[in-house]
This record gives C-alpha cells, structure tokens and sequence, in this order.
C-alpha cells in the first residue's frame, strides 16, 4: 500500500499583513534606536574634543607668568583674550575664559576683623567651551584651575567689589551674568563674569574710583538692573549710582532681578463691549531715580481694533495705568490699580473706559488694610454741583426714543425732544384706552443686580404715568412685572428702590403706561435711569464725569465705617485719588 505525505502550508492575507506591520513596527524602533546611538555617540566624541581643547589651553596659562594671567581689558589685568576660536576640522569652538582673584579666609578676608590687606591670594581660571556649529544640542563644557603666585602676596593700594544679586524676595540668584565696566581708568576694565551659588560675584583687588564701577546683571528669562551715572540730565541722583572702590576697602552693590511676565490689557466699557484703539499710558513704580523721581518703566501704547493690548516681558512691579484718549475717561481698573504683577506671572486687567465729558474725578475705596469697600456712598458737592455715587454701581441714562424703542401703541408718540407722550387727535387726546410703549432691550453685558430705578417727567391731575420691568438671560422672554414679582402691579413712584426680583440676569426692558381722562393734557416721559451692579463694572471705584473746574467737597460714608469728608481741587482734565475709611 502506498501512503503519500502532504504539507500543505497556506497564509490569510490578514496574517501576512500583520506579519508586514509588525516587520515594519520593529524596524522602525531599530532605527531609532540605531539614530539615537549615533547621536550619543556623536555628542560623546564632540564633548572628549572639547575637554582637551580646554585642557590644552590651561597647561598654556599654567605656564605664564602670574602677572599675565587676567583677561584683556578686564581685571585682573593679563594677556588671555575673553573669548578665543578655535577650529577643529570643519567644527569651530568658542572658548571664553574667566579669571577671578580670591580671597583665601586662611590668613583673613576683606570682610573679616582684622581685615586682610593683600586679598588677592590666588586665581581662579575657568574656561568655557561651546560648539558653534555642530549641529546638534551640544552642551557647553567647564574646566576650572586654581593658579597661585610663586611669591608672597604684596599689600596694594586697591579695594574690593562684592556684588550681590538678589530676586524679588531677597533669596540669592546664581550664574547671574554681570557686566562690569570701568572707563575712568586708562587702559580701561571691562569684566563679563557670573554670580556663585550665593548669588555674590567678588571682586578683589580691583582699583579703586569714585563712581567709577557701571554694573549692569540680567539672566535668561530675566529682568535687567544697573547702575546709574550720577549727573545724568535724565536721572540727576540715581538710587543705584555706579559703585564707588575705596583704597582697602569693602564694597557691597546689591542689584535685584526676577523672572519676567506678561500683562493682558482689555479697554471695556461699563456694559464689558470692548473699546477699541484707546491709547494708554503705563507707569511702573520702581523708581531708579529720586528728586526728582525717576521711573524705572513707563510707556505709551494703544489697544488693537479687539480692544486689547499684549506687554510680554515685563519686570515684577506695581502698575498704574492712564487713559490718554480725548473721548474717555477711565472708569476704572479690575483688578483695582495698581495692578500687582509678581515675577513669572501673566496677568489679566481691564481698563474700563466712559464717555470723556469736560473734567473728570475717579475715586478709589478701600479700608486701613488696602481692602476695598464695596457700597460706599461718595458724595461730591459744591455751591452749583452735588452728586452721589454708590462703589461697585453704576447709572444708566436714556433720555431719547426717537427711533428708540422696539414696541408702542399707535397713540403713543415721541416728541421733538425725543420725549414720550399721547398723539394728539382732532378730538384731543385719547382718554378711552391705557398706552404703552416698550424700550429696546438693554444689554448690560454680564450678571446685574438693579438697586435703584429714578424717571423723571411731567405729570398733571387726571394723567397717569406707570411702569413695569422684564429681564432675562436669554434676550427672548420677556415677562413684565412690577414690585410684588407679578404682572398685576405697576412701579407708579419716581423713586424706586424695591426691586428684589430684579438680580442676576443680562438682559432688560421696560414697559411705560400713559393715561389720561382730560383730552386737553398729556402727560411727559423724559427721562429714566438704572443704577446697578454687575460683574463688568470696576470694582469699589466711582467716576464723576462733566465736572467744572473749582473746590469741591467729597465726603465718603458707609456702615461700620468713619466717615471722611475734605475738600478737593479739580482744575486738570482727569483726577484719581486713593481713599482709605478707618473702622468704626
């Protein structure tokens, strides 16, 4: 019998494309891998070469006279260049040195008691290597070497710098860089060196001079800071004057830097619409300069067509801001001004501007702590003016309907004045049916809360003027109510201040009735205004706008509080002032 053996062997086209993915999956790390060991290994040869360039270049200087080691046209005084090329095939090296005396504490130091008159006892002698161009993250090399004299050391007629380089809360900055320069001098000094890890850069033995030290420090992603010329037209008596070396002599320059941030500025108005292209005036204050005083930061800039202005890379400080537009006033700052910006932050402010209408006084509330005062009554008075304002509140004024409303019925009509009346018929006025008209709806831009309601106009016996409220968040529903929350009550009062159901909520209308039985009078509607509170007004501020020139009473109260009262004078265009209200 004859028995045949058969291998039958047969592959899905689902398993051979796995099988190709997972090929594929597996060449692809190898590869990476493969790139990666190439790069290690690159960087590792790159880096070999660079220590013995550097190692080459500290036998050179371990061989030169003591005298000669320092940098060119720095201090201490020498023959090593700052920085010098070095070229390695195709690759070009940038080695750049830095040589600094030191103050051994072993025999005393320039701060010690009694102090050491020949400080310079050794140097230190760093060298830093980059690559230029090779192409890939190279990171720069160190070689440090301390080079003693061969005899003693000899008392100078020099002093010492110690500059020291601190931040915004007064801990130490290292591998600061600082620059320092000394011009008085023939050759002249220029030092490019960094601070230790206690933020100090110590200069010994240096000579001396009378203002003669400019130091400028800075560090990536930092601020700057410097020293000043005393003199300078700009700056007549810096707080920071260029350091003084006295002969044997300690100095100690303290300089402050800071990671940098950023200021978002939005213009807005009362309603959070933005305002666009308002051109602003931003005021540090730190000063670097004093009688006269003299801002380390201030600029002019405009928003963009958004209404918003972007500054990047700004200093810690406290900022204050100026509205320099000739259509507005500021309202108001949110935060309140000066706006706090610590390092490494970004920060959000809206300027809030007004209609600019003759001079202008914006009044700031705040208790003994610097905490504001929410629902201060401010009160600005004078022979012809007096008016008061709520913190946090703000009015709003329709006076005008023509092409001004969205519903009336047909005997209602709008007066040359842009007033509200009854039409007038050839029977006189309509006396069988209760008119009404319906306002635009008023968009007040975020949550608010009504506190007062005020209207104005004329009414004679037998007419009748009354109105009701509807709001919303939606712009759609509108259901008019008067005090009691329903649709059967009318605000009948010129003065309306029960207005519980009226909170949280954006949008509003108001809906006003006439009525009369005489035919022969009409009553007048001339005027109505909202004073409210909402997440876009500035908080616990208040503006008085059209104000004349002259001496004015302000007088400021609320519950709980001393009240303060003192007179004011308002003579330039735009007038802030800060006031704070002791507890009771």
């Amino acid at each position: 019998m004859n028995y045949q053996k058969k291998s039958n062997l047969s592959f899905t086209f689902l398993e051979v494309l796995i099988f190709i993915t997972f090929i594929v999956v597996l060449g692809y790390f190898i590869y990476g891998a493969f790139i990666n060991f190439l790069k290690f290994t690159t960087y590792l040869r790159l880096t070999l070469q660079a220590l013995n360039i550097l190692e080459s270049e500290l036998e050179i200087i371990k061989n030169m006279n003591y005298e000669d080691i320092g940098i060119e046209g720095s201090y201490p005084p020498g023959k090593i260049p700052k920085r010098k090329y070095v070229n390695l095939g195709e690759l070009k090296f940038e080695i750049s040195a830095y040589i600094r005396n030191i103050d051994d504490p072993y025999d005393g130091t320039v701060t010690s008691t009694p102090q050491d008159l020949a400080p310079a006892d050794y140097k230190l002698v760093e060298l830093e290597i980059n690559c230029l161009n090779c192409g890939i993250n190279f990171k720069p090399q160190k070689l440090t070497t301390l080079i003693a004299p061969k005899n003693l050391e000899m008392t100078t007629n020099n002093g010492s710098l110690i500059i020291k380089v601190i931040n915004a809360k007064g801990e130490p900055v290292s591998q600061a860089k600082v620059l320092v320069v000394n011009n008085k001098i023939n050759p002249p000094i220029l030092i490019e060196d960094y601070t230790n890890n206690d933020g100090n850069l110590p200069l010994v033995d240096i000579p001396t001079g009378t203002n003669a030290y400019e130091i400028t420090v800075t560090k990536s992603g930092y601020s700057t800071e410097k020293t000043y010329a005393p003199g300078d037209p700009n700056n007549p008596n810096p707080i920071n004057p260029h350091a003084t070396v006295k002969e044997q002599t300690l100095t100690i320059t303290t300089l402050a830097i800071d990671k940098l941030s950023n200021i978002n500025i939005y213009t807005k108005d009362i309603f959070c619409k933005s305002v666009p292209n308002v051109t602003i005036k931003i005021d540090g204050s730190k000063l670097i300069g004093k009688n006269p005083d003299v801002l380390k930061f201030s600029t002019t800039t405009s928003t963009n067509s958004n209404g918003e202005k972007k500054l990047n890379n700004i200093e810690w400080d406290e900022y204050n801001f100026s509205v320099l537009e000739t259509n507005y006033f500021l309202r108001g700052t949110n935060p309140l001004w000066p706006l706090i910006v610590p390092p490494s932050t970004t920060k959000d402010v809206i300027l809030t501007v007004y209609p600019q209408k003759n001079l202008g006084l914006l009044v700031k509330v705040e208790d003994i702590n610097s905490m504001p005062i929410k629902f201060a009554s401010v009160t600005l008075s004078n022979a012809s003016y007096n008016k008061t304002l709520i913190t946090d509140t703000e009015e709003f004024l329709e006076n005008n309907w023509i092409d001004n409303y969205s519903e009336k019925t047909q005997n209602i009509e709008i007066n040359a004045n842009g007033y509200i009346q009854l039409k007038e018929t050839e029977s006189g006025y309509p006396t069988s049916s209760e008119e009404w008209l319906i306002s635009k709806s008023i968009d007040f831009g975020s949550q608010t809360e009504l506190i007062k309601i005020e209207w104005d106009g004329e009414e004679f016996p037998e007419t009748d003027i009354k109105l009701q409220i509807a709001v919303n968040n939606d712009n759609e529903t509108w259901n008019f109510i008067g005090p009691d929350g329903t649709s059967n009550t009318y605000f009948d009062e010129k003065n309306i201040t029960d207005l519980q159901f009226f909170k949280n909520f954006r949008f509003l209308k108001y809906k006003i009735y006439m009525k009369t039985n005489n035919p022969t009078i009409t009553p007048v509607f001339k005027k109505i205004y909202f004073v409210f509170s909402s997440n876009c007004l500035p908080p616990d501020q208040v503006l008085f706008n059209d104000l004349s020139p002259g001496t004015y009473n302000l007088k400021i109260e609320k519950d709980g509080y001393q009240t303060s009262e003192f007179s004011i004078d308002i003579l330039e265009k735009f007038k802030k002032i800060e006031v704070k209200l002791n507890s009771q």
